[in-house]
């Protein structure tokens, strides 16, 4: 995927912001909030999805809200980090319903996935599964202190 970043201008970044606020706002409103008007401001969230920098919208569910209140992060090492070892951990992300994520990484684990489970007996049962394939390390989530972070442009300073 080619990097756009340095091509993105101040209103492109401000739409990326109020979008990510809200996929939902119309081009009026967008349109006001950076001061173009509302063709424009279609053309310039059209060339965004175009470069694949806007990549879709989407609705935020609180799990809590549906019964899944529970979250966690899984790590799995596995003795072989292989690509059949990560095709198993994938496959059972996919499958587990309290699974919202699994990420490959390089580290101190092969695996990462990001749980919001019913319980905690259902967490343990995804624990379970997973144990089979490596050794686990679970965290429970307390709070999630950057909910509904917005992404900054690369050299943004974090304390501004």
């Amino acid at each position: 995927m080619a990097d756009f970043s340095s091509s993105l201008d101040a209103t492109d970044w401000r739409l990326l912001e109020l979008l990510e606020q809200d996929g939902r706002a119309t081009y009026r409103e967008l349109a006001a909030a950076v001061h173009l008007s509302p063709a424009a401001t279609a053309a310039r969230v059209q060339t965004l999805e175009d470069r694949g920098i806007i990549t879709g919208y989407r609705a935020e569910v609180n799990p809590a809200a549906i019964g899944r209140g529970t979250g966690a992060i899984v790590r799995l090492s596995s003795s072989n980090r292989t690509n059949s070892a990560i095709e198993v951990g994938a496959k059972i992300g996919r499958q587990h319903p309290a699974v919202t994520a699994v990420y490959s990484v390089l580290g101190d684990c092969d695996l990462i996935f990001r749980v919001n489970a019913c319980t905690i007996a259902e967490l343990d049962a995804l624990v379970t599964d997973l144990g089979m394939y490596g050794t686990t390390t679970t965290t429970i989530i307390v709070s999630d202190l950057l909910e509904g972070a917005i992404s900054r442009p690369c050299g943004t300073d974090p304390d501004l």
